[in-house]
């Protein structure tokens, strides 16, 4: 098995992706190796946000994974993070937190989905 790049894209801003492809490009092989160009400097991150063409943010990365490693993402709120295994320790405390409980909330939305499936097939 090789290794898997996820990535978001914010539909705002996707007509500067499709007028600039290149760059579009440029930032998703910069994301997967877990970097980000920023003022100068060179920033390691297992998730960055980048811009494209004239839009802030409207390419997430995250940094690539070997395919066997699982990971759990959030996206949400024009974000998108990583939580679990894989994740570093850059990311402040409480929106780690936050984080968890918007994960423990879909798991428990999920499984009552599951049962009505199972009940379904009765």
């Amino acid at each position: 098995m090789g290794y898997m790049t996820t990535i978001t894209i914010l539909n705002d801003g996707f007509s500067q992706i499709k007028d600039n492809p290149k760059e579009f490009v440029d930032k998703i092989g910069e994301g997967m190796n877990g970097n980000r160009r920023f003022l100068g400097s060179t920033e390691i991150n297992n998730v960055n946000s980048f811009g494209v063409g004239n839009h802030c943010n409207n390419v997430i990365v995250a940094k690539s994974n070997h395919a066997d490693d699982p990971r759990l993402f959030i996206s949400y709120q024009n974000s998108m993070d990583t939580i679990g295994w894989g994740n570093d320790d850059s990311t402040h405390l409480e929106y780690r937190k936050r984080l968890v409980k918007i994960a423990k909330g879909m798991i428990q939305y999920e499984e009552e989905q599951i049962k009505k499936l199972e009940q379904r097939e009765c």
